[in-house]
Formats: structure tokens, C-alpha cells, sequence
């Protein structure tokens, strides 16, 4: 049986599938999805998912049901158009960009798995523990990918006009009554020495989108120093932002801050993008 300790590799997975590993045949269905180490095909990826529910897999049962939230596959890969919020820096809003039975499916996926929430150390490039961030973080690596949030990401990544390999690894933050990311910019600092190696193997995050998974909550506005910006959407509304100037520089006027709930708990769904996949 293949595990997620054993393998990625796509000539193990067809084998482990053959024989009826379902775990397996998700797996691939995965890659397949995203286009890693083999051939991107959403018609295959949809097969292979079938393939491992009928197999018995169960999470790919589940991955197949979160499917169902979503429009044909042609509407879901062609986003609705964002919204400018204000003239200086780039801050847009998209209404309705994920349908509310996904948020919820997405905030099942992220509550068990939540640790607190870390920032870039400017020396080392590591996470850090800094009481400028109090919430919690669940990011979804490729361990624990599926087709569903793939899809999620490729329509992040056409909504911003940037290329899938370049999105980092998706998080779904949690802030409780009182827990705040406090003032900051998502860019990273060229002058920062911690900052220099993942920069130059990945290049800047070029933009910042968020998707407010859910609005039975009070306060917690996304808050932008340039003009006394405060935000909040709706249930499935996105807010994306560009962290650089069209010159190719970083912009400044994007300091904002995630304010804290006073009623409730609230959760984003937070995706940076970068211009590229990954060097080396």
C-alpha cells in the first residue's frame, strides 16, 4: 500500500493503483490535477478520483462530494471579474468567488489541523512565533492535497492572472475573540538577509487573495492603512491585492492588518502568489 511517507512518485502510484490502493489512485488523481509529474488533465483527474472512491477509498469519496459544490468545470475556470476598492494601491474585491457549502467543506478540512500562526523571521527566512500575530494557521501542503481545493487553486491563480506553480502552499486561518495579525505587508524584504534565499529561488509574492469563509462574526475588517481602508466580506467573497508596482518594485501602501473578532471566530482562507514555480 502506498503511504504518505513512501512515495510521489506517479510509475509507484499506476502500480499501487492496479492493484486496487485507492489511497493511491487519489494520490494521483491529485498530481494529475495540478499537472505535478505527470500530464495536467482535469478529465483524467476526475476519472482517477472516481476510480479511487470506487476502490473504497473514503477521503476520496469525500473529495468527490466537495465536488459537487461546484459549477461545470468551464464556469469555475473562468471567474468573475474583480472589483477595484480604491485608486492608489491595486486592492480589489470578488463577490461570490467560492459557493458557501465549500467554505464550510474548508473549514472541516483546516479545524483539527490549526497550530498558531508564524511570520518570517528577517534573519533566518524560518517561521517565527511573534505576538504581532496571535491567530492560528492550517496550511495544506501536498500531503494533505485533494482535487477540490486544486481546483480552488486554479481558480485563485486565473482570477490573478499568475501561474499555478507559483502559489504557495494554501492556509485557512482562524482568529478567535481578540487574536489579530497586526500590522505587516505580505512582500518580502530584498534587504532582509533571511529574505534573500527563498526570493531568489521563488521571487516576490506578486499578490495577496483571501476568501472570507465565513460572516457570523463581529468585527475582524481586513484594515489597509492607505485611505483608512476596512474591509469584510461576505461568506465566499475574495479580497486580492498586488504587493508589487507595475515597475516590478514592492508597494509599501499595502501595510494592513487582520483586526481582531469581538464576537465569534472567523476564518480565511489566505493564498500568496508568487511569478514562478520554485528554482531548482
Amino acid at each position: 500500500m502506498i503511504t504518505d511517507a513512501l512515495t510521489f512518485d506517479p510509475a509507484a502510484l499506476r502500480d499501487a493503483s492496479a492493484r486496487g490502493d485507492g489511497a493511491a489512485t487519489h494520490r494521483l488523481a491529485v498530481l494529475t490535477s495540478m499537472g505535478l509529474w505527470v500530464a495536467q488533465s482535469w478529465p483524467e483527474a476526475l476519472r482517477l478520483l472516481d476510480l479511487s472512491a470506487a476502490q473504497g477509498h473514503g477521503p476520496a469519496a469525500d473529495d468527490r462530494a466537495a465536488l459537487t459544490a461546484l459549477p461545470d468545470l468551464g464556469q469555475w475556470l473562468t471567474p468573475p471579474p474583480p472589483q477595484s476598492l480604491m485608486t492608489g494601491p491595486v486592492i480589489l474585491a470578488v463577490p461570490d468567488f467560492l459557493p458557501p457549502a465549500l467554505c464550510d467543506w474548508l473549514i472541516d478540512q483546516a479545524r483539527e489541523e490549526t497550530l498558531p500562526a508564524l511570520v518570517y523571521d528577517p534573519d533566518t527566512g524560518q517561521g517565527l512565533r511573534d505576538g504581532i500575530r496571535t491567530n492560528s494557521a492550517s496550511q495544506i501542503g501536498l500531503e494533505r492535497m485533494t482535487m477540490t481545493l486544486a481546483l480552488v487553486r486554479e481558480r485563485i491563480a486565473r482570477v490573478a492572472g499568475l501561474p499555478v506553480p507559483g502559489l504557495e502552499w494554501t492556509q485557512v486561518l482562524h482568529y478567535g475573540i481578540g487574536q489579530t495579525f497586526d500590522w505587516h505587508v505580505d512582500w518580502l524584504n530584498p534587504d532582509e538577509p533571511g529574505h534573500a534565499p527563498d526570493l531568489a529561488a521563488r521571487g516576490q509574492r506578486i499578490a495577496t487573495l483571501l476568501v472570507y469563509l465565513n460572516d457570523d462574526y463581529e468585527g475582524g475588517e481586513t484594515a489597509f492603512e492607505a485611505g483608512g481602508l476596512r474591509h469584510r466580506g461576505k461568506k465566499g467573497d475574495a479580497l486580492m491585492w498586488a504587493n508589487t508596482l507595475p515597475q516590478g518594485g514592492v508597494d509599501p501602501r499595502t501595510r494592513h492588518a487582520g483586526l481582531p473578532p469581538t464576537v465569534g471566530e472567523k476564518w480565511v482562507l489566505s493564498q500568496w502568489l508568487r511569478g514562478r514555480a520554485p528554482a531548482g
